[in-house]
This record gives structure tokens, C-alpha cells and sequence, in this order.
């Protein structure tokens, strides 16, 4: 396929006040160039227009290209797609493609070091892009092949067979994939492995975390994320001790490698974390905290010397050179740097509290966890499992069609404290791909419903704190009279919204990466 169009120099637009009627004339003059060299009508040759970053834009201000050429959505950079076409727009002959991301270069921060993306959100947002009538060409943008191998080959399996998957068998590929690398024995355990390993990463990727990006003090915290990847690590290598030797060298690449480079990154920002914190009190066992932090920046060189010289015969010497220690914006040190260190220990986290009945000021909730969930005629709720920061993710499907108006998510709470509570609702950081008109929810709490649109205009800098933090947090405020059981309903207006985590604040909630864990269930 030919790509027509242009844009400036360094991925930046080529002015601000680009000419729509002189760049539509460029293209015409291109396709006279592709017709005089082929000898064919133009529109005998494939093209694509790629509506990436800024072109996007030209395209919402109205420039078009002629029907023949496929256009070439894009997402985000961080696997969201920015634009889809409307299901009831007339066809186009050269039809649609889209341009997906593993790996960037760019705001708010690079990711290029390891695979940060679960098959579970691929599957979600290029099965809302191929529902939508993108089936001309899928492109994904994988940086260096390795460490990317598994994603790739989920990409191309679902570009292939789209309709093979759902929200409920995505593992089953996975355990297939490490079935062909490792053999049965091995694969339902290597395939947990890569599930929770890439589900980690996409959290916060490695190269956004830092000693600040979990509190020491607040609910799933800092030393809670760090003992989960301590934990998948031990796993790790308990498979690898009952792996051949001629299946080591695979596992370690595919597998082991990535988590235990990931694993002494979160032990090392964890220690800087408590040196901080520590030295703060002067408290004199921060000393010992700084020493574990220069423990771990050199053993994440060593990690990477094993990799290049003991695996396969120094067959992949230098693949892991990518620098993901010491970024201070987003584009990548010249070289790792240590953090630094102070020469003073850690609060323990308060107890988790007790689920849907108010404790200590707020109620958490995963969002699968309704006590009424109540399906449409013509559209259903699904699960995602394994979705998003915590637990999962709950959305509509079909996802062409709107939500019918009787789906609706109902959670019954035992609020202890009335007055002004804040309703927070947690959704993937799915973009306004229906031509910008954004995504509704309305809310409600023993009360009138409340509407929110959770991303109406395409604003840059919502949009990277939604990447950075990998979700969307809306707030709405309900009055509640009296202490009581009332019961908070969810209704989706729009498809696309994918819910992870409801948070009622009666005053006493805390900020938290991940949220506050969720409140016990008392039935």
C-alpha cells in the first residue's frame, strides 16, 4: 500500500495555520505522480491516509481524500483509539484501517523497554475497533521485535480470526502460545506468568514508576504491588527450575527475564520510597533502605548482562539496552540513572477495611461485584476479566449499539454518614472515538439521575493524565439525608464505557494510585 499525505518534519504539524485546500492538492498531485509511474489509474493502486496525531485533526476541520484510499485511524499511542467511523455512515470503497501502539516515543512518557500490554485491553479496544467496520488493514507499532513476541502474535491472530475471541477464552490463547514454546507440562503456569506480568506493567509502566507512584500509606499500596511482583517472581522461578535445559533459554526471554528486571524495579523504588520517608523522621534505618536501592540499580545491570551474554549463545547482545531508570520527562536518559538516596522506615498500612458498608468514611467497590445487574433486550453486560488496574472490567455488548435503557448496574450500600457524599467512578481510559461527541454514564444514589459525559472534547492534557494514570476518574455530588441503606445505580448511555471501580466518599476517603481496596462483602 502507498501512504499519501503529509505532515511535517519530526512528527510535528507543518504550521499552525495549515492550508486544508493545499494539502488536498498535494494529494491529488501524488496520485498523478502513482498514475503516470504504474501506468494505471490511480485508484488501481492501494493507499492509505494516515489520520495520525495532528492529521486527525485536519480531517475534523474537513479535508478528505477520495473514496478509493483506505484511511488509517490511529490510537492514542497508549492502545486507545482516538477515532472510529460511524456505524451509520456510507461506505467507503477503500474502507478503514487502524494504527495501534506497543511501544512510543513520546508524551507524557516513553515505553519501549518491555511488554506493557495485556491481550486483554488489545482484545477490548480492536474488538470495539472492528465492530465499528475497521477490516480494511490493522498496523501495530511494535518498536524493537523483542520483547514483544507474544503480543504480536495475539495481534496477528485476532487480525486473522477476529471473531475468535471473546472477553471469556483470551487465556486460552495465551496457554496455547506457551504450549508451542514450552510443551503442556509447562503451559497453564507460564501462561499465568505472562497474564500477570503484563497486567502489572499496565498499571503504571516501568518507565513512569517511581518512589511517588504508590503511597507507602494508603490502601494497595507501595509495599502491597511490591510483594505481588515479589511473589509472581518466586513463580517464575519455580517453573524455570523444572524446565528442560533445552527450553530455558525461550522461558527466560519470554518469561522469566521480564519479570525479574520488573520485579527489582518495583523492590528498588519501594526502597527508595522508604528512604524517603524515613530519612524524613530521622529515623537512622533509612540507611539501610539507601543501600537497598544501590543493591537494586546494580543488580537491573546485571539482569541485563545475563540477558546478552547467557542466553542462546549472546544471540541477543544489546536487545535490552534500552535505558528505564532516571527519566525526568519523556524522552529517555542517555543512560540509567540511581535514584537518589538520603542516609532515615515505613508505616505499615492501615488494616484493609471491611466492603459496601461504610467504614472509616468511604465505601470501595470492583465493579463486578453488583448486587443487581440487569440486561437489555437487544445489548448485555459483559466482564473482562483481569482488565484494568485491579480486578476486571464490566462494559456493554454489542458494542455498535447503544445501551438499551433498562441495563443498569445496582450496588445496595449501608451509609453511616449523611450529608454530601462524593460518587467517584473509575472507567477505562477508552477516547471519545464517536466523533468527539464523548462517552455518557448517568449516576444516581436514592435520588435523580446524574449525567456525565466522561470525555466530551479531546483536551491533550486530560488525555496524558488519563495515560499516565491509565484510567478515567469523574466525580458527582449526592446529597444523602439520613444514615440508612440506599442503593447506587450505574446506567451506561453510551457504548465503549468500560467500568472498573466505584469509590463513595462520605469524607474520609484517601488519594491512592490504584484506589482504595474494596470494602467486605456482608451478606
Amino acid at each position: 500500500m502507498v501512504t499519501i499525505g503529509i505532515r511535517g518534519d519530526g512528527d510535528e504539524a507543518m504550521s499552525e495555520d495549515t492550508n486544508i485546500s493545499l494539502l488536498e492538492n498535494i494529494v491529488k498531485e501524488q496520485r498523478t505522480i502513482i498514475q503516470q509511474v504504474t501506468g494505471k489509474k490511480a485508484s488501481a493502486t492501494p493507499q492509505l491516509w494516515a489520520l495520525y496525531k495532528e492529521v486527525q485533526d485536519y480531517y475534523y476541520k474537513g479535508m478528505r481524500v477520495p473514496d478509493d484510499v483506505t484511511l488509517l485511524l490511529c490510537d492514542d499511542n497508549w492502545g486507545n483509539v482516538r477515532k472510529l467511523p460511524d456505524p451509520d455512515a456510507k461506505p467507503r470503497k477503500g474502507g478503514y484501517g487502524m494504527y495501534y501502539h506497543f511501544d512510543y516515543v513520546g508524551g507524557p512518557r516513553n515505553y519501549k523497554w518491555l511488554n506493557v500490554t495485556p491481550v486483554q485491553k488489545i482484545w477490548e479496544q480492536m474488538n470495539l475497533t472492528y465492530r465499528y467496520g475497521v477490516k480494511e488493514l490493522w498496523i501495530v507499532n511494535v518498536g524493537d521485535l523483542k520483547p514483544m513476541e507474544y503480543p504480536i502474535h495475539f495481534f496477528l491472530d485476532m487480525a486473522w480470526n477476529p471473531d475468535r475471541f471473546n472477553e471469556n477464552n483470551l487465556l486460552e490463547h495465551t496457554r496455547e502460545f506457551c504450549t508451542r514454546q514450552f510443551g503442556e507440562p509447562y503451559a497453564k503456569e507460564a501462561a499465568r506468568l505472562i497474564n500477570l506480568y503484563t497486567r502489572y506493567n499496565r498499571r503504571v509502566t516501568p518507565e513512569l514508576l517511581d518512589q511517588n507512584t504508590y503511597s507507602l500509606h494508603n490502601y494497595h499500596g507501595f509495599e502491597q504491588v511490591k510483594n505481588e511482583y515479589q511473589q509472581l517472581l518466586l513463580d517464575a522461578y519455580k517453573l524455570d527450575y523444572l524446565m528442560s535445559d533445552s527450553l530455558k533459554d525461550a522461558y527466560d526471554q519470554l518469561v522469566l527475564f521480564p519479570i525479574v528486571a520488573c520485579a527489582n524495579l518495583y523492590e528498588m523504588y519501594y526502597a527508595v520510597a522508604m528512604n524517603h520517608d524515613l530519612a524524613e523522621k530521622n529515623d537512622l534505618r533509612a540507611n539501610g533502605w539507601a543501600d537497598k536501592v544501590k543493591e537494586c540499580f546494580e543488580r537491573d545491570s546485571l539482569i541485563t548482562l545475563h540477558y546478552h551474554t547467557e542466553i542462546a549463545g549472546r544471540k541477543w547482545k544489546h536487545m535490552m539496552d534500552q535505558t528505564h531508570i532516571g527519566y525526568t520527562y519523556w524522552q529517555q536518559p542517555e543512560s540509567n540513572v540511581m535514584p537518589q538516596v538520603k542516609y532515615v522506615p515505613q508505616n505499615r498500612m492501615a488494616p484493609l477495611p471491611a466492603l459496601f458498608r461504610e467504614k472509616e468514611g468511604y465505601i470501595s467497590i470492583e465493579a463486578e461485584h453488583t448486587s443487581r445487574r440487569t440486561d437489555g433486550s437487544n445489548t448485555h453486560w459483559i466482564i473482562i476479566p483481569d482488565l484494568g488496574k485491579t480486578l476486571s472490567g464490566i462494559t456493554t455488548s454489542p458494542v455498535t449499539r447503544l445501551p438499551d435503557r433498562e441495563m443498569v448496574l445496582e450496588y445496595d450500600l449501608v451509609i453511616e454518614t449523611p450529608g454530601e457524599v462524593k460518587i467517584e467512578v473509575l472507567v477505562s481510559p477508552t477516547l471519545n472515538f464517536n466523533a468527539n461527541k464523548g462517552l455518557r454514564y448517568a449516576v444516581s444514589l436514592g435520588g435523580e439521575e446524574q449525567v456525565v459525559n466522561i470525555n466530551g472534547e479531546y483536551d491533550i492534557r486530560k488525555m496524558e493524565k488519563w495515560q499516565a494514570n491509565n484510567i478515567n476518574h469523574t466525580i458527582t455530588l449526592h446529597h444523602v439525608e439520613a444514615s440508612g441503606n440506599y442503593t447506587l445505580r450505574f446506567r451506561p448511555l453510551d457504548p465503549g464505557i468500560v467500568l472498573q471501580k466505584i469509590q463513595i466518599d462520605m469524607g474520609g476517603l484517601k488519594p491512592s494510585y490504584l484506589g482504595a481496596s474494596e470494602t467486605s462483602w456482608e451478606r
